[in-house]
């Protein structure tokens, strides 16, 4: 069993009440608590706000057998743990509202002291969002960030699953407990995640996700990181709200642009009319930090280069590609293939554009 002082015993053993409120464990954690005085501060902290009935369940389990127990059975499970009162409890959760008492992870809590930069969007967000989360992902753990994000569909599984998939790190927050990943399919995205990354979540394992937690956990994923970039979110996105805790902890805030009509965008285009940082490519914010990263050369064909030429205004219907170039559809459908592999060009539905502006003619 992985070794603990006896006030962060206390800590664990105090935190794994789920029902007992935040206010009220701070207040105890805050007297000079060991295991001969639990009793004590429990009634003093406690028998007032809960009741006779579930004091009475904290005072039978107010015992260092217990707390041993509950410790042994989160390592059994590949649980590990953080307290406020440790050594190695990450410094940029320090100063946020309501700091975590415990943090329950799997991975790496190390990553929590290196680049960390949060990408953050919808569940329910178009494809092309996707695909720009996707690029960004890609380009930003290129100059050494590690991105950090929730576990829901939509932009977090993608940026996730794009940063296992080139080999990157990344950091996953969950609402719930680990025993009880919402939603469920991304269980197995949370273990992959675990082994090359890290999973943290601020509640003990059997804690069931509620609706209220979500936005609760957004502070934490604003807390650990240097920037926040939203690229996606309606107008009352659950999204919105890590960028109202970056804002409100000073960091940097980014938001992608969407046009006018797209619900899915009309959060971002409000938080850059409140000081938001637009951005439209990744190297907006790798120049903000002042990174550098060397585009490999890419080598295209003749009619590649047309294409690339004809797109460098903007998006276009694969029609408009065809009557453009004077080609059939079975003639370009092959090369725009080809330029996607190549990743210089993302495709919604049957518009195709560039994920790059800086290539040559």
């Amino acid at each position: 069993m992985e070794k603990f002082t006896q006030a962060e015993k206390c800590v664990i053993w105090l935190d794994s009440f789920i029902g007992l409120e935040y206010k009220y464990k701070r207040q105890f954690i805050e007297e000079n608590i060991d295991e001969q005085n639990l009793l004590e501060l429990a009634q003093k902290y406690i028998l007032s706000h809960v009741g006779e009935k579930e004091y009475r369940t904290v005072k039978n389990c107010a015992n260092a057998e217990y707390i041993n127990f509950l410790i042994e059975s989160y390592e059994k499970k590949g649980i590990k743990l953080t307290t406020c009162l440790s050594k190695d409890y990450p410094e940029n959760l320090k100063d946020i509202n309501c700091p975590p008492l415990v943090i329950y992870y799997k991975g790496d809590l190390s990553l929590l002291c290196g680049q960390t930069f949060a990408i953050v969007g919808s569940r329910k967000s178009l494809p092309l969002s996707l695909n720009v989360a996707e690029r960004y992902t890609q380009e930003l753990i290129s100059v050494g960030f590690t991105p950090v994000t929730g576990i829901a569909e939509g932009v977090d599984g993608k940026v996730l699953a794009t940063a296992l998939d080139c080999g990157g790190k990344c950091v996953s927050v969950v609402a719930g407990g680990f025993n009880n990943v919402y939603p469920k399919h991304h269980a197995e995205l949370v273990e992959r995640v675990a082994e090359r990354g890290l999973v943290i979540s601020e509640n003990p394992p059997d804690t069931v996700p509620k609706p209220y937690l979500f936005p609760v956990r957004n502070r934490i994923i604003a807390g650990v990181s240097k920037g926040v970039l939203v690229v996606s979110g309606a107008m009352r996105s659950g999204t919105l709200y890590t960028a109202e805790y970056a804002v409100d902890f000073g960091k940097d805030l980014f938001a992608v642009p969407y046009s006018i009509g797209v619900p899915s965008g009309a959060g971002c285009n409000d938080l850059i009319k409140k000081g938001a940082i637009l951005t439209d490519s990744p190297k907006d914010i790798i120049d903000f930090y002042g990174l550098t990263v060397e585009k490999p050369t890419v080598n295209l064909s003749a009619d590649e280069k047309l294409i690339v030429q004809l797109l460098k205004d903007g998006g276009l219907h694969i029609e408009k590609i065809c009557t453009a170039l004077k080609k059939k559809v079975f003639e370009i459908t092959p090369l725009l293939s080809v330029l996607e592999i190549k990743g210089l060009v993302i495709k919604s539905g049957n518009v195709y554009g560039l994920t790059r502006n800086d290539l040559e003619d």
